[in-house]
């Protein structure tokens, strides 16, 4: 029996991020995952699959409506080869997954192939190919991560009614698709499809797609659909279906009815501990099924810890790989803690949306079009909106909707996480001409110093 300081269960950004960061602790550390799944849903069924397929789908984008206004003329028809964009995409997972299992083993993690199981709250089973195997360790960090969640009123077939897996598996487009779920993954999807020419209809239950995002990225976002020719049917609810000749006839709960080649379920997600036997180490669960944690990532059994979506804190990629690193830093009594507050929020549709915060409070807008590099690229639509305190000036959160949102939000999260204040933001000298630079202008506004927008219009005070 092999006996380890940590043993990390699956390996997705959360487990393989806290079994390197034990390694670097000097624990003898295990990352037990069958060795196909390495790199979790992220990088075999989410995040890299879906932005591989998004930034093709930009490319035939650029060429096909936005090239001639660059003054380049794209002569012939433009002509998709989905098996060969679907190809690249299986590369890019082979790419990476290859890449981070020598990255893993280089930081002396023993990767163990198999599926692990609790036989008690320091002993774990693992059943693997080659048979089974007794492990026993001090400290367990589950990281498990979370499956698609079913919708009793249409069943996966994964043929005609896909989930956010299988639609990733598709090696021909269909020409028309139904989302069902205005969230960020069917948006997402949705925009990817619809840059490809698909005819995509999006059915959401709520008044508002993207609606736990805000207001004004819903209204921004939700006009952009439209303009693309994305249909929205907004406080609808799928009640049933059928399938005739090839084609899916969603009913819903108006009397309405929607027919399309293929249908996209997603809904949200659940958390996976199937065969984990959470019972033999005495692990609470909430009646969703998901891992009850502290702030330090810790159970109800102070030597097992569970991150990322399993305990449903704060179900992304990033939020598992930083819980990762509180759980370990816990082990050593370290005061790290995880503030979901700091997480930011990206979403990959068109135009980009990002918010990290909380989005309360007085507001400053700075748009998009007031920024040298948005105008030069022809790349206009959105704002930067910061939210804060009138009083005392502090920063409760940052809002961008538009082209780099997704990667200029890692500008505001140092921002709000270090504490910085109104009067020290421009301070920091960004690159011209940039989207970044365009980030320290509401923060100015907010002050009536801004650089790159008018200055406010004073009150006229009249005289008695």
């Amino acid at each position: 029996m092999r006996t380890f300081d940590v043993v990390v269960i699956g390996a997705g950004p959360g487990g393989y991020v806290a079994a390197i960061y034990a390694a670097h602790h000097g624990c003898k550390t295990a990352l037990i995952s069958k060795q196909k799944d390495l790199g979790g849903t992220c990088l075999n069924r989410g995040c890299i699959p879906s932005k591989a397929l998004i930034t093709s789908a930009e490319v035939h984008r650029t060429i096909t409506q936005e090239a001639q206004k660059h003054g380049i003329e794209v002569a012939g028809p433009v002509k998709v080869h989905y098996d060969k964009m679907s190809a690249r995409k299986d590369q890019v997972i082979q790419t990476m997954q290859s890449g981070l299992r020598t990255t893993i083993v280089s930081h002396e993690v023993e990767l163990i192939d198999g599926l692990a199981s609790f036989e008690s709250q320091t002993r774990i089973r693992v059943q693997s190919d080659s048979g089974t195997e007794m492990i026993d360790t001090q400290f367990i960090i589950i990281a498990t991560g979370s499956e698609v969640s079913p919708f009793p009123a249409i069943p996966f077939d994964d043929t005609h009614i896909l989930s956010s897996t299988s639609i990733l598996e598709l090696k021909e487009l269909p020409k028309t698709l139904a989302v069902i779920g205005g969230g960020y993954i069917g948006c997402e999807i949705a925009c990817m499809m619809r840059g490809l020419g698909v005819e995509v209809t999006i059915i959401e239950a709520l008044d508002k797609i993207i609606k736990p995002v805000g207001d004004s990225p819903s209204a921004q976002l939700t006009e952009s659909l439209k303009s693309m020719g994305i249909r929205l049917e907004l406080e609808k609810r799928v009640t049933g279906y059928s399938i005739q000749s090839g084609q899916v006839e969603l009913n819903l709960d108006n009397s309405q009815k929607i027919q399309a080649e293929k249908v996209l379920v997603a809904i949200g997600r659940r958390p996976f501990t199937e065969g984990l036997k959470l019972e033999k180490a005495g692990v609470f669960t909430n009646p969703r099924g998901f891992i009850q944690v502290n702030e330090q990532m810790r159970t109800n059994i102070p030597n097992i810890f569970a991150i990322g979506d399993v305990n449903g804190v704060f179900m992304l990629a990033h939020a598992a790989s930083y819980q990762g690193k509180v759980a370990v830093d816990a082990i050593f009594n370290k005061n790290r803690y995880f503030d979901p507050k700091l997480v930011p929020q990206v979403i990959f549709t068109k135009p980009e949306i990002a918010v990290v915060g909380t989005l309360e409070g007085a507001k400053q807008i700075f748009p998009y079009g007031a920024n040298g590099k948005a105008v030069a690229s022809a790349k206009t639509l959105g704002t930067i909106t910061v939210y804060y305190d009138e009083k005392t000036k502090v920063v409760h959160g940052v809002e961008i909707v538009g082209e780099q949102a997704t990667t200029m939000i890692a500008i505001a999260t140092i921002y709000l996480t270090q504490e910085l204040t109104l009067d020290t933001f421009d301070t920091t000298i960004f690159a011209h001409p940039t989207y970044a630079e365009a980030m320290v202008e509401p923060f100015e506004m907010v002050l009536d110093k801004q650089i790159h927008f008018p200055k406010k219009k004073k009150q006229k005070v009249a005289l008695v």
